[in-house]
């Protein structure tokens, strides 16, 4: 069949894909009960809450930061919520001590002085420090390849707001960028990485340690020079702010020192004063920054509620999403969507009171923009129980429909979802693919020997306009895509909370393939 055969007759491929005797035979096995999947469309479609939670996370509790107010908000929100439904167990658990201060905006306002008047499009980085007050400053272009270039900055940056590293070059976007999957993409064979997902070949692991030593460098001399701010490119164009930590990292995070204000500028904006001071073009910015660091609690938490189980109670079937987000957007997209989504299949299941063996539960993770560390700590202090969780799913790639799931390498789940995903084609959902993603959840599940995924979904505008910025807001949700989302996962979560086995586990050293 073509690729434009393909195309035209998706809806009907994944059943021809499994009309082979052996996938036959494991669909016969699935027992897979329509019926069942019936009624979670209909609660889905019919009565869906993902608008009103969608709504009210996203614009009225907002941007989620780890150890900020918000996110604490956010879990007594959900805690609130599935206990306002009947699920059991509703709680938060807390995860660690350590993370370090919290942190939130409370304002900004800057404009150039120099060459001419306009507002500065720029946003506090996190864990950025303030200004006292008011601020002039004279805009100073640093840029250093080699530790042996900082001589010649010392005692030049002191009261200076200082651009760290040249502006990227971002072409305007001549091809658009897909919004949807299509049956190419879909149905392709995975790619072979010879070097193993997230490896680097010897010479680009040299760059990357040089790149690193240089910034360490850097990073310490700036706080002895002491500039007035600290200005850093966006990495997005069309004056999208592309938000994320301070430069100092962990160090900004966990110190009691005031961190230098770190801005991050939009693309046009810096690229203005980069070219100007290049030139020899005077620069000055007149900057107003205030944040706040908070103290009195440095636990972190992430919220969780269960659907108890029948004979196999003791089993469970877990799904879940990062709740945090950074904080120029709202964290729509990233990952207001993945979260929403996971609970609205809880609550389809529950007000559906369709029977299930296994014990269903949800966690919504704090910390995984900073490295996973609310599941994966949360996965350490469960060992003890992980060989009773059957599988782990995961949503957090955008606001995108489902269209399948990755395996992660896991060659005997290949047939069960393909079996279990099987009657959802007309909703879009085809694909059962043999590799692995990475950069979210599953991952702390997967390197523990616990099954783990993370679903495929359309990418929408995830990878090009919202992930981690400040238009990663409401707007950016599609409801109807969410929607689909919650009927898949709730159908796949009924699915294997049903099965006479537990989903089947990868062979011992096969765990945590991916990063």
């Amino acid at each position: 069949m073509s690729r434009v055969a393909a195309r035209r007759a998706l809806p009907a491929l994944a059943f021809l894909l499994l009309a082979t005797p052996a996938a036959a035979q494991q669909v016969l096995t699935e027992r897979l009960d329509l019926a069942a999947l019936a009624k979670i469309r209909a609660e889905a479609t019919e009565r869906s809450q993902v608008e009103s939670l969608a709504g009210y996370l996203t614009d009225v509790i907002g941007p989620r930061l780890t150890g900020s107010p918000a996110m604490d908000r956010a879990n007594e929100w959900a805690v609130a919520t599935f206990t306002k439904w009947g699920l059991t167990a509703a709680r938060t658990e807390a995860w660690d001590s350590a993370f370090g201060r919290g942190w939130e905006r409370v304002s900004y306002s800057g404009r150039f002085l120099e060459p001419f008047v306009q507002p500065l499009n720029a946003t506090s980085q996190a864990w950025s420090g303030s200004t006292k007050g008011t601020i002039t400053c004279r805009v100073v272009a640093m840029e250093v390849r080699d530790t042996a270039e900082l001589a010649q900055w010392r005692g030049q940056l002191k009261g200076a707001c200082v651009l760290r590293n040249p502006p990227a070059e971002i072409p305007p976007e001549f091809s658009p960028a897909p919004r949807r999957l299509d049956a190419d993409t879909l149905l392709a064979p995975v790619p072979e990485r010879p070097q193993g997902p997230g490896q680097r070949d010897p010479d680009q692991q040299a760059r990357f340690r040089q790149m690193q030593a240089v910034n360490q460098a850097v990073g310490a001399f700036l706080r002895r020079e002491q500039p007035a701010a600290l200005l850093i490119p966006s990495g997005w164009t069309y004056n999208i702010l592309r938000t994320g930590g301070h430069p100092d990292g962990r160090l900004a995070r966990d110190s009691v020192y005031n961190p230098t204000p770190a801005l991050l500028v939009s693309h046009e904006h810096y690229g203005q004063m980069w070219r100007n001071a290049k030139r020899g073009v005077p620069v000055r910015l007149e900057l107003n920054v205030q944040n706040r660091f908070l103290d009195d609690d440095r636990t972190e938490r992430n919220a969780f509620a269960e659907i108890p189980g029948g004979d196999k109670a003791s089993e469970v079937v877990m799904i879940g999403a990062h709740f945090d987000s950074w904080h120029s957007g709202t964290g729509a997209t990233d990952n207001g969507a993945g979260s929403v989504i996971m609970m609205e299949a809880m609550r389809i299941l529950k007000a559906t009171g369709l029977p299930m063996r296994r014990t269903v539960r949800i966690g919504l993770w704090s910390g995984e923009e900073q490295g996973l560390i609310g599941s994966r700590s949360w996965v350490r202090a469960h060992a003890a129980e992980l060989g009773r969780i059957s599988a782990y799913l995961n949503v957090d790639n955008g606001a995108g429909r489902l269209r399948g799931i990755w395996t992660q390498s896991n060659a005997a789940a290949g047939p069960v979802f393909e079996a279990i995903l099987s009657p959802l084609a007309d909703l879009g959902v085809v694909a059962v693919r043999h590799g692995n993603t990475g950069g979210t959840d599953h991952l702390a599940f997967d390197a523990a020997g616990v099954p783990g995924f993370n679903y495929i979904q359309d990418p929408l505008e995830y990878g090009i306009r919202t992930h981690h910025s400040n238009a990663d807001t409401y707007e950016r949700f599609v409801l109807d895509d969410l929607k689909q989302a919650a009927t898949v996962v709730a159908w796949t979560v009924y699915s294997l909370a049903n099965r006479e086995d537990p989903m089947p586990r990868k062979p011992a050293g096969q765990q945590a393939t991916a990063r």
